[in-house]
C-alpha cells in the first residue's frame, strides 16, 4: 500500500514577505518542518507497521531548502519515510491554498501511477516473453528502484513465493501470474494521504480536504477525508479504516474505504500494532529506502499552468509585512518605488536613504521625489517587479 505523507517547510523565525498578496518569500528564509506534520509522520508509521506498504513524503516549494530539510525524516519516528518527492517550480510559486492542492494532488497521483506503470511494465514482459529470464531480469530491475513490493519480487531470503518467483520455477502459469499482477495493481488505487491538520505559516486547515477533492476530480473516483483525526486504525484485509475525530463538542467515528485522506490531529497517539500481521505487513512492504529525492516541475505534473501560481489563486490576502521593518504596503501600477539601490539623499537639510530597489518612495518629500524621478531611480511598482521579489 502506498502511504503519501503531506509535509510542508515553514518559516523558522523572522519571514521575508513580499509586500503585496502576503507572498513569502521562502528561498531567502530558514525553514523547518511544520510542527503539526509530525502527526502525519507518526500516523504514517503506524500504517506501515500495521498493513506494510510504503511511506512516501510529498512537499511542495524551493527543493534546494526542502530537500535537505526532509532527509533526517529517512531516520525519524521509529521507521521513517521511504521516498521523497518535491513539488519545486516557480510556476507554483505564490500558490493560495486552491493551486497549491491542485498541484499536490497531481504529485499524488503522479506517485500512484509510477507505481502502477512499473506493475504495468513487469505485465507487459510476462505475456511477451513468458518464462524468460527477462522477467526475472526486469523484476529485479524495478525492485531496485524501489517500485515492486515483496509480495510481487522479493530479495529477501524469507520471501520465495513472490508472484514472480513462482512464475518463473513453472509453479503458476502466465495467466495466474498476470491475474496476480493485476490484483496487485488495483491494490495500488487503495492508497492513504495523510497531513497534519494545518501549518504554522497559513492556519486555514484546508488544503489536506482540497487535496482530497482534487484527487476526486483528477481521478474520477470519491476520495472521502476525515479532518482532526485523534485516533484510527485499518483492517488489513479490507483496508478499510475507521477513524475518530472531534471537532468542538463533537466526536465522530468515520468508516472509510480506500483511497481516502486524514488529517491528523495534534492529539493523536499512535497505536501498537499486533505482532500477527508483522508478516504480511513485510510481503507488502517495498525494498526500502530511495535516499535520492525526486524533484518534480510543473511540466513533470502534466499541470495546467492557469491552475498554478498566483495566475490559479483566486484568494486575496491582505498585504504582509517584513518583521522586523515598518509594515508597508505596495498596489500594483500605483505605487512608487525604487527600481535601483540608492545611497542617502541630502534634501532641504535632511538625509533620506539609504534605498534598496524594491523600496517604497511614496512617502517622500517632493523635491526628493523629482530628483530621484530625474535620476531614473524611480519607476511604477508592477507584476514584474512582485514576481522578482517573490523569487529573490
Amino acid at each position: 500500500m502506498l502511504i503519501i505523507a503531506l509535509l510542508k517547510g515553514v518559516p523558522a523565525r523572522t519571514t521575508q514577505v513580499a509586500q503585496v498578496g502576503g507572498v513569502l518569500n521562502r528561498e531567502a528564509m530558514d525553514l523547518v518542518l511544520n510542527p503539526h506534520d509530525s502527526k502525519a509522520i507518526e500516523a504514517a508509521d503506524f500504517l506501515k507497521r500495521r498493513v506494510g506498504g510504503k511511506i512516501v513524503a510529498l512537499s511542495m516549494g524551493p527543493d534546494m531548502k526542502l530537500i535537505p530539510l526532509m532527509k533526517p525524516l529517512f531516520d525519524a519516528e521509529v521507521l521513517g519515510v521511504d521516498e521523497e518527492y518535491v513539488l519545486s517550480d516557480r510556476k507554483m510559486a505564490g500558490s493560495d491554498t486552491l493551486a497549491t492542492s491542485y498541484a499536490v494532488s497531481l504529485g499524488v497521483r503522479n506517485v500512484v501511477k509510477r507505481h502502477v506503470d512499473a506493475i504495468d511494465k513487469l505485465t507487459a514482459q510476462v505475456k511477451k516473453a513468458g518464462y524468460s529470464d527477462s522477467v526475472r531480469s526486469l523484476a529485479a530491475e524495478l525492485y531496485g528502484a524501489n517500485l515492486l513490493p515483496n509480495s510481487v519480487y522479493s530479495e529477501i531470503p524469507a520471501i520465495t513465493d513472490s508472484v514472480v518467483q513462482r512464475f518463473i520455477r513453472g509453479e503458476t502459469t502466465a495467466g495466474e501470474a498476470i491475474r496476480s499482477l493485476e490484483n496487485e495493481k488495483e491494490k495500488l488505487s487503495r492508497y492513504i494521504v495523510v497531513s497534519g491538520v494545518k501549518t504554522t505559516d497559513g492556519e486555514t486547515g484546508s488544503v489536506g480536504p482540497q487535496v482530497a477533492e482534487g484527487l476526486s476530480e483528477l481521478t474520477g473516483r470519491t476520495v472521502p477525508h476525515a479532518t482532526y483525526v485523534e485516533d484510527f486504525d485499518i483492517e488489513p484485509s479490507s483496508l478499510a479504516v475507521v477513524s475518530q475525530r472531534r471537532i468542538g463538542q463533537l466526536s465522530q467515528k468515520l468508516e472509510m474505504e480506500l483511497p481516502a485522506l486524514l488529517t491528523i490531529s495534534p492529539d493523536y497517539r499512535p497505536r501498537e500494532p499486533v505482532a500477527s500481521g508483522q508478516e504480511e505487513a513485510r510481503r507488502n512492504s517495498y525494498r526500502g529506502k530511495s535516499l535520492q529525492a525526486s524533484k518534480w516541475t510543473a511540466e513533470d505534473l502534466g499541470a495546467d499552468p492557469k491552475r498554478l501560481g498566483l495566475a490559479g489563486s483566486p484568494t486575496i490576502v491582505g498585504s504582509g509585512v517584513e518583521v522586523g521593518k515598518p509594515p508597508v504596503q505596495k498596489a500594483l501600477g500605483r505605487s512608487i518605488v525604487f527600481i535601483t539601490k540608492n545611497p542617502k539623499v541630502e534634501f532641504g537639510g535632511k538625509d533620506y536613504g539609504p534605498f534598496e530597489k524594491g523600496d517604497l518612495a511614496d512617502g517622500l518629500p517632493e523635491g526628493v521625489l523629482a530628483g530621484l524621478k530625474a535620476d531614473g531611480a524611480l519607476g511604477v511598482f508592477s507584476y514584474e517587479m512582485l514576481v522578482e521579489e517573490i523569487f529573490a
